[in-house]
């Protein structure tokens, strides 16, 4: 019985542990969409979000958001009259709860655009889900998505596929493509690719994420310098062909 005991006490510390970590790693790195350039995820997300910054806004009308989250990007959507978030769980942004491999619970032609920001590569029937978005999206409606090229596993299992501008271009049928922006270079897509597998090997070592808090500063500093100079390398990188992102803007025909 005391063993039980001491072992759930023990449990309960870790937890709180992670907790406090995850809190004060917030505070100081910021948290998605807002994140600081020492946060080890800062490339992943830095131009995605500045991008989306410039195409969301001139989104007009009834607006759907796939997958979207706690719904970070509904206020940059100035100009839309309604705004939808739609994901596979319950949560404070979520207005409508999909199931995989159902219809979308919409009529058809009820939005002016669709938003899906790093869900393609999660869904498992991917045809299914593009033909129930050009249901759902009236004629002429635009889609604005994103996708990885280059990035760790994540959300596993349910982490399918990784898509080349041209492989994207070819899974939006019914699309006329008005743009498909490349994201990063090698040196963003180095930095993402390391600062991930770091921070994934450390939490899955106890005493190696003790250290890690202990030394956040260092952690912190670690990943700053890492970014600073993968901005330098993407720089010099011509070759557009070691991109981490996509972002493609698409019209319904």
């Amino acid at each position: 019985m005391n063993n039980i005991f001491l072992k759930d006490a023990v449990r309960q510390v870790i937890g709180w542990l992670f907790r406090l970590y995850a809190e004060v790693y917030k505070a100081l790195s910021g948290e998605h969409p807002h994140l600081m350039p020492w946060h080890f995820q800062w490339h992943a997300l830095r131009e995605l979000n500045r991008e989306l910054g410039n195409v969301l806004p001139s989104l007009e009308g009834k607006v759907l958001d796939m997958g979207c989250g706690m719904g970070p990007y509904r206020p940059l959507l100035e100009a839309a009259d309604s705004y939808t978030g739609a994901d596979i769980v319950e949560g404070p942004g979520v207005d409508a709860v999909i199931e995989p491999g159902k219809p979308l619970p919409f009529k058809a032609d009820a939005f002016d655009a669709v938003i899906s920001t790093q869900v393609f590569e999660h869904v498992d029937d991917l045809d299914f889900t593009l033909s129930e978005i050009r249901r759902v999206l009236k004629p002429g409606g635009k889609l604005v998505a994103s996708v990885p090229f280059i990035y760790q596993i994540h959300g596993a299992p349910n982490d399918y596929r990784r898509f080349s501008e041209y492989g994207l271009e070819r899974e939006l049928k019914g699309f006329h493509i008005e743009s498909v922006r490349r994201q990063g270079g090698i040196g963003s897509s180095l930095a993402i690719l390391f600062l991930c597998w770091f921070d994934t090997q450390v939490g899955n070592n106890l005493l190696a994420w003790v250290l890690r808090g202990v030394l956040l500063p260092v952690w912190l500093m670690l990943c700053l310098v890492m970014n600073v100079c993968a901005l330098l390398l993407d720089w010099i990188d011509t070759t557009e062909s070691v991109y981490h992102n996509l972002l493609v803007v698409a019209r319904l025909t």
